[in-house]
């Protein structure tokens, strides 16, 4: 309950400055602000066929899109990308383990080309973890290598959590376990509540998804190419490729499926019990602004099969910003 009074009470103090913040940006600049690019067909990095082929499946009563590559008789390495992102950010890591696994990058439930629920409840924590258990039959597969992150990530743990017997290793990026992230916060870490101001304000209705639309997006750019949140290595995600996440999201009702993952959070706490068995490899982008990389080294207390990855230089998208070295150390960790 307190939990819920303190979300209710942040939500109000970033909602109303977010008010008065997107109110000053359109009176500002109308026309720039609420002018936003058409598009009608994907661009072409999206169609590259190198990356693998573009499917469909039912679990958990959903129509999920996914893309695969590889051999379907090898073990199955099953990716869970973040917000506000999709299939896609897995780019790299498809190309690297195509060879050695039957990989698959999903479009998490109410993403781009998966079906979307319009109830915020169809977006709690169980139901997501519950999409993650019904898949991996569904593509043919009794086990997997479970890779995520951020969101995916949240996701993954309780997949690891409540059905360890599904996931062989654990691969988590830029995403604290639920324990530690609510022991950060409750030990005083006032900088976290600040890095997260987003997911009080994304409690709101409507206003979020309006907010993301303005002056054509320029959110989503500046989330991966900004000064302040975006990548360093502009070679492995070089601007052009960020109209790959605009064309996604600007779709009619694209944005709402993805934002109700926020607006679920607070409802209903899920239950960890006891320590986490899964082999488990946790890499993190240090200069990662949205989560403190202080959190990362506190997992020891609940992961008991624990291997810890840092990255100086890189970002909150770790995975795209530093493909070589999470590469690496993926690969290091599934060979051990």
């Amino acid at each position: 309950m307190a939990a819920i009074v303190v979300c209710f009470v942040l939500t109000g103090i970033f909602g109303s400055l977010t008010v008065l913040h997107t109110v000053a940006r359109i009176i500002w600049s109308p026309w720039r602000a609420l002018t936003k690019q058409r598009r009608d067909a994907p661009p072409s990095c999206l169609l590259d066929p190198s990356l693998g082929t573009h499917n469909y499946v039912t679990a958990n009563g959903l129509k999920f899109h996914y893309v695969s590559s590889g051999d379907k008789t090898k073990p199955l390495m099953l990716f869970l990308h973040g917000f506000p992102e999709f299939w896609f950010s897995w780019r790299h890591q498809i190309k690297e383990f195509s060879k050695d696994y039957h990989v698959v990058a999903i479009d998490m439930r109410g993403y781009n080309e998966t079906e979307r629920p319009t109830k915020r409840s169809d977006y709690a924590v169980d139901i997501l973890r519950k999409d993650i258990i019904k898949l991996v039959p569904a593509l043919g597969h009794d086990t997997c290598i479970l890779v995520a992150h951020d969101w995916g990530g949240v996701v993954a743990w309780a997949v690891a959590a409540k059905n360890p017997e599904l996931v062989e290793k654990l691969i988590v990026m830029n995403c604290p376990h639920p324990r530690i992230y609510e022991m950060f916060i409750t030990e005083g870490n006032i900088g976290q509540v600040k890095k997260s101001n987003y997911m009080y304000i994304f409690q709101l209705p409507w206003l979020p998804e309006f907010i993301l639309q303005l002056h054509d997006y320029k959110l989503l750019y500046d989330c991966f190419q900004g000064k302040e949140m975006g990548v360093h290595n502009k070679a492995s995600f070089p601007p052009s490729l960020v109209e790959a996440y605009k064309y996604v999201f600007s779709k009619p009702g694209a944005l709402t499926g993805p934002i109700n993952y926020y607006r679920s959070l607070f409802t209903r706490r899920s239950k960890y019990r006891g320590p986490l068995e899964v082999p488990t490899l946790l890499i993190w982008g240090d200069d990662d602004t949205i989560l403190d990389k202080k959190m990362a080294d506190m997992h020891t207390s609940v992961v008991t099969k624990l291997v810890v990855k840092h990255i100086s230089n890189c970002s909150h998208w770790v995975q795209q910003d530093t493909p070589e070295a999470v590469n690496h150390y993926m690969r290091e960790f599934l060979n051990s």
